[in-house]
């Protein structure tokens, strides 16, 4: 089984908020486990959930300048 983070530590992984994570994991985006009081996500359903939204970057055309 994969180590279990507390929804503190994913919102430090992710580097979002707290209330961001808890959020994802209420609307069903990010799979938890409730155990007594506690909210825990395991590192898999983490990187699923990372893995899930992964965009590869489209082309610009070659007039765009970036901007970052």
């Amino acid at each position: 089984m994969s180590m279990l983070l507390t929804v503190k530590e994913v919102s430090q992984r992710l580097k979002i908020s707290a209330s961001l994570a808890y959020s994802l994991i209420a609307k069903g985006d990010l799979p938890s486990y409730q155990i007594g009081s506690c909210r825990r996500v395991s590192e898999e359903d983490l990187d699923r959930f990372l893995d899930e939204r992964r965009h590869e970057p489209t082309q610009l055309p070659s007039r765009q300048h970036r901007h970052f």
